[in-house]
């Protein structure tokens, strides 16, 4: 079963890192700001790697 649900922040909330953390921490996901939204992503999606650099990144 997939839900999704629909993340409101507060301003305030989204720019202080003590309350972004206690929020990763409830939520167990990290959250992620890009464009002033924030944005809750599953920890293994966010460390996976990227398809942009099929070697690492680091290959010479």
């Amino acid at each position: 079963m997939h839900t999704t649900a629909t993340l409101h922040v507060h301003p305030t909330c989204a720019s202080n890192r003590r309350l972004i953390e206690q929020l990763q921490a409830d939520t167990k996901r990290l959250v992620v700001i890009h464009g002033g939204k924030p944005k809750l992503v599953s920890r293994t999606k966010a460390t996976a790697p990227s398809s942009d650099y099929p070697s690492g990144g680091d290959a010479a």
